[in-house]
């Protein structure tokens, strides 16, 4: 006898396939479930994974640079934390993940284990398109789309972006129009006393000054990052100094460093203290 009642189906799940170049080895990484026990190895992949949600499926987390992001406390604060840096390959495989992402460094047996070692462990890598020399807001959206896909929560994935779009979109109606020639000019240290460490024209971090209508000094830099000297910075005076505050050395001494560092004393910037965190 049939029972007429409706029967839900469940969703089937599409598997999907990745393919990177780790440490010049190629690897197809195809998920042919949704993961149920996720490590993350990098504050922005671990923030990531809570923007969508998914704090009932991660068994770690490790290598945070700064305070959890207030919205996401309470759900990381449910998640075991592995190592204040990178875990050892013993405590990873102890929590015998099927999800492990973050920096592309983890995906080396010198750091925690090898790409290959994690797959034959039945631990499947996800390195986000978003850090690379390329990224950007778009390759942002792009990785939530694609753990959308990897979560089987494509939905929510959406409304993530879909807010990111509305806030970014919110800022720049405030800035307006602005000429090239009246934008603000940016230079974004990240560290280093000799020579600066800064952010340059790719990555996402360029693009963040750029969707922001600035001018970064040295957006004619295709790295996301790199080293120039401090004679480049003088030539370039900048408006507003943003300083990258993350890791071991703080917001405070990188501000005193820079406003106490005698070739910086007629920069625009630091005549004016027009310093952003």
């Amino acid at each position: 006898q049939v029972n007429n009642e409706e029967v839900k189906e469940e969703k089937v799940y599409e598997p999907v396939t990745f393919n990177y170049d780790i440490y010049d080895n190629n690897y197809e990484v195809t998920f042919e479930k949704s993961p149920g026990r996720a490590v993350t190895l990098s504050q922005f992949m671990t923030e990531m994974l809570l923007a969508l949600g998914l704090e009932d499926r991660m068994v770690g987390t490790a290598f945070m640079d700064n305070e959890i992001y207030p919205e996401f406390k309470e759900a990381y604060e449910s998640i075991p934390v592995l190592s204040d840096k990178y875990p050892s390959k013993e405590v990873l495989f102890s929590v015998e993940p099927d999800f492990v992402s973050g920096w592309k460094s983890a995906f080396n047996e010198k750091r925690v284990a090898s790409a290959s070692e994690m797959m034959e462990n039945g631990m499947n890598p996800y390195l986000a398109i978003s850090i690379s020399g390329s990224g950007s807001f778009e390759a942002v959206y792009q990785d939530f789309r694609d753990l959308g896909k990897v979560f089987a929560v494509e939905e929510k994935a959406e409304e993530v972006v879909s807010k990111m779009q509305a806030e970014i979109k919110e800022i720049q109606d405030k800035v307006g129009d602005v000429s090239e020639e009246d934008m603000v000019k940016v230079f974004a240290y990240d560290s280093g006393e000799k020579e600066p460490f800064v952010v340059a024209g790719g990555g996402i971090s360029g693009d963040i000054v750029r969707q922001a209508k600035a001018k970064n000094i040295f957006d004619d830099i295709q790295k996301g990052y790199a080293t120039v000297s401090w004679e480049e910075v003088v030539e370039r005076d900048p408006d507003v100094i943003v300083i990258v505050d993350y890791g071991d050395t703080d917001y405070d001494t990188k501000l005193n460093f820079l406003k106490e560092h005698p070739a910086l004393q007629d920069l625009k910037a630091v005549k004016e203290e027009k310093f952003v965190k």
